[in-house]
C-alpha cells in the first residue's frame, strides 16, 4: 500500500461528507445542518487538518477501541461534545479519563439522511452510520468492515481486520444474521471503513454476504 500523508478528501457521491486519513486508518466527517461537523472516529495527528476548513461540534467514539485520539482532539476542539453508544461508554470513560454522553445528544443534530445502525452480537459498543444521498447508500463503519485491495490498479473490496473475529465478535450467528436482515432492507453502493480502502459497487450485497460466509 502506498503511503500516504493526512489530505482531506470528499467522499464522491456524497455533499457532506469528507474523509481524513492517515496510514491506514480513516476519520469520516459528517456535516451539519448548522454548518458544523461531526467527526467519526477521529485519528490522531489528522485535527489540525480538520480545523483549517470545518468547525467540529461533536466528536464520535465508534466503539471503544476507537480511543487514542480522542484527548488530543478535546484539546484541539476544546467546546465539541463527546458521544458514543452505551456499550462502549464504561471503557471510554475508564481510559479515556473524558465524559461521553449518549446517542442522544447528537441524534437531533444530524441531517434527515443520516441515521445509526447498532450491529449485534459485538462485543465493542460499534456504531455505524447510515448515509443516503440520491442514489448513494453509504455504511460508515469501525472494525466490522475493512477495505482491501489486492493490487493498486484493483477496485478494493470488503474484508475482516484479523483481530476482528477475536477481539470485535462476541455472537458470530447473531452478528451475521443483523447484517443480512439489513441488506434485505437496503443495499449499500459504499462502505466507508476506519481501515483501509473505501468500497464501492452495485454487488456490495452478495460481497457482504459471501464475506460472513468466511466467519
Amino acid at each position: 500500500m502506498t503511503k500516504r500523508n493526512p489530505s482531506l478528501e470528499r467522499v464522491e457521491g456524497h455533499d457532506t461528507l469528507w474523509t481524513v486519513r492517515k496510514g491506514n486508518l480513516r476519520c469520516t466527517i459528517v456535516g451539519l445542518p448548522d454548518g458544523s461537523v461531526c467527526l467519526y472516529s477521529p485519528v490522531e495527528k489528522t485535527g489540525g487538518i480538520v480545523a483549517e476548513t470545518h468547525d467540529v461540534r461533536f466528536l464520535l467514539a465508534p466503539n471503544h477501541y476507537h480511543n487514542k485520539a480522542v484527548s488530543e482532539h478535546v484539546q484541539l476542539f476544546g467546546e465539541a461534545r463527546l458521544v458514543c453508544t452505551d456499550a462502549a461508554r464504561p471503557r471510554l470513560d475508564k481510559i479515556t479519563g473524558q465524559r461521553f454522553e449518549p446517542l442522544s445528544s447528537l441524534a437531533d443534530a444530524l441531517p434527515d439522511n443520516v441515521e445509526f445502525a447498532e450491529p449485534e452480537g459485538l462485543k465493542t459498543g460499534e456504531l455505524w452510520l447510515i448515509v443516503r444521498t440520491g442514489n448513494e447508500l453509504a455504511w460508515i463503519v469501525t472494525d466490522a468492515f475493512c477495505g482491501l485491495q489486492d493490487n493498486e490498479n484493483e477496485a478494493a473490496h470488503p474484508g475482516f481486520l484479523k483481530t476482528f473475529p477475536k477481539y470485535g465478535l462476541k455472537d458470530k450467528a447473531r452478528f451475521s444474521d443483523w447484517v443480512r436482515e439489513r441488506l434485505e432492507e437496503e443495499s449499500p453502493t459504499m462502505i466507508i471503513p476506519c481501515h483501509g480502502e473505501i468500497v464501492r459497487g452495485t454487488s456490495l450485497r452478495t460481497e457482504l454476504d459471501n464475506l460472513l460466509k468466511t466467519l
